[in-house]
């Protein structure tokens, strides 16, 4: 009974201890490079569907923590190239993300590239699962509305 009882508690302790962790994606590395690398495609993808152009990020904050990550960074054409877009009105060139991970899989929730907007306002709101150590902290500064 004691060992079950050991067994329970361990499981229970290490369930809370890696809800709370939060891991460094900013830079690519042995431990990140494959969940990195997807959540990065799938921004990818959505921004290439936009404004037709390969592009690839310098990434300036990417946390993970539970089943949601966070990021920001700068876009550039994969070709050295400058970017170009079909109107007047984008912002080049940041980009925001969240990502959720559902069923051990990660998706893009929403994303704010090229935006003139403060997109993320009140983003804990509808996101109230995710870690707000997560953020950055002009997010954190506007991420609740209630």
């Amino acid at each position: 009974m004691k060992s079950i009882l050991f067994v329970i508690s361990t499981f229970l302790f290490q369930s809370f201890i890696s809800a709370q962790t939060i891991r460094d994606f900013k830079v690519k590395n042995d431990a990140n490079v494959t969940e990195r690398t997807k959540m990065l495609d799938l921004l990818r993808t959505e921004i290439k569907n936009d404004i037709e152009q390969d592009v690839i990020f310098v990434v300036n904050h990417f946390l993970v923590s539970g089943n949601y990550a966070w990021m920001e960074g700068t876009v550039q054409r994969k070709d050295g190239k400058t970017l170009q877009f079909p109107a007047d009105y984008y912002d080049c060139c940041h980009v925001e993300a969240i990502f959720k991970k559902v069923n051990g899989t990660w998706i893009l929730k929403e994303e704010g590239a090229f935006s003139t907007d403060v997109w993320y306002a009140c983003i804990h709101d509808r996101f109230p699962d995710a870690d707000p150590r997560i953020f950055s902290v002009n997010v954190r500064n506007m991420m609740n509305c209630n």
